[in-house]
């Protein structure tokens, strides 16, 4: 699996968005976009990139939760592509597949499996794929440094769900990807988390 990050307007508060292809290209992989960014800066960095011959440049569109950071350029994604959309919750004006816990989906060569955290949102989502050890955490936040937060029951829940996957490599909505001991990191923080004021 090849995971591009696709640059954001520098101009508008964004979140990561990430370009998932299979390692050849072949004609049965999925191209999948996760997370849209703000706006329609992604197009012309989806336009310059191989992403299989005779393919369409993605083929599906999968949303961590719905803020408007993650879902704004969706409407230009539909526009040029026409992609299945995914997620939690239904994506105002857009046909929307729902994502339930544990739902497996085909992403660029392989599966992937759908984890229901909320915690950040209702609907907050992350996306983990066993195979390459990867793992999607949209605003869901695994790093935490002190015990004087506030957090709740899902939340706490939904860390130790991440908790129990063997993580490589986190490619989260916001900052950089994290591959140094992220599995321990996760662990680390829902032992902060549980020490905190849990409502």
């Amino acid at each position: 699996m090849k995971v591009i990050k696709l640059n954001s307007n520098p101009l508008a508060y964004s979140c990561n968005a990430y370009l998932l292809l299979g390692d050849w290209n072949t004609i049965d992989d999925m191209n999948t976009v996760i997370d849209t960014g703000a706006d329609g800066y992604l197009i012309s960095q989806i336009e310059s990139i191989n992403t299989g011959l005779g393919k369409v440049p993605v083929d599906q569109v999968i949303i961590t939760h719905n803020h408007f950071d993650h879902t704004g350029g969706l409407k230009s994604l539909v526009a040029n592509y026409k992609p299945k959309i995914y997620s939690a919750l239904n994506v105002e004006g857009a046909e929307t597949n729902i994502l339930k816990h544990n739902q497996e989906i085909k992403i660029a060569e392989g599966w992937c499996r759908v984890i229901h955290t909320p915690g950040h949102s209702t609907d907050s989502i992350c996306i983990y794929c066993e195979k390459n050890g990867i793992l999607f955490t949209g605003d869901t936040t695994i790093h935490i440094h002190t015990d004087d937060g506030t957090y709740t029951k899902d939340y706490v829940q939904s860390l130790k769900l991440l908790a129990e996957l063997d993580v490589k490599i986190v490619y989260p909505g916001h900052g950089s990807p994290i591959s140094s001991n992220p599995k321990e990191m996760i662990k680390n923080t829902l032992k902060i988390v549980r020490n905190s004021h849990i409502i």
